[in-house]
């Protein structure tokens, strides 16, 4: 005999549910774990696979540049630029300009990597596009925009 099923309970989330903070945080959380589960398989987080994208759109950018555009401590950013070195996905080389820094690039794994995934990302994509009507899209990017602006340092 299976034992019955639980529901959940249900909790009154007072004024949460207007707030627009909270709203944002629930869909991040919860396109957070769909991206995490179909990456799973190809061992990139969402934050390397920003990196990784950023650095394609930039190669030979320096990670004080990177730390700066993504408010990381440097500490935090060089644990995951070491990760991605150590896994043979981007290279460091002698800056050109200022032989202080060092440039990041993608390598040949690193870009096959990328597109793996960013196939995947643009599935995800799809599936958000698919609960919105047309137009939605461009006015949702453009509002989430202006808040983030507002918040900017």
């Amino acid at each position: 005999m299976n034992p019955p099923k639980s529901e959940s309970p249900r909790l009154d989330f007072g004024r949460l549910t207007g707030y627009i903070g909270y709203n944002v945080r629930l869909a991040q959380s919860a396109i957070f774990r769909d991206l995490s589960r179909s990456l799973r398989g190809l061992g990139v987080t969402p934050g390397e696979f920003s990196l990784l994208t950023v650095l394609e759109a930039n190669p030979r950018v320096n990670s004080v540049t990177l730390s700066r555009v993504y408010g990381l401590d440097k500490t935090t950013l060089s644990l995951s630029l070491k990760r991605l070195t150590q896994r043979g996905l981007i290279q460091t080389t002698r800056s050109d300009d200022d032989r202080r820094y060092y440039a990041l690039h993608l390598t040949a794994e690193g870009r096959r990597l990328l597109r793996k995934v960013t196939g995947q990302i643009e599935k995800q994509e799809r599936a958000m596009d698919a609960v919105l009507r047309p137009g939605e899209r461009e006015r949702l990017l453009q509002l989430l925009g202006r808040i983030a602006g507002a918040f900017q340092r």
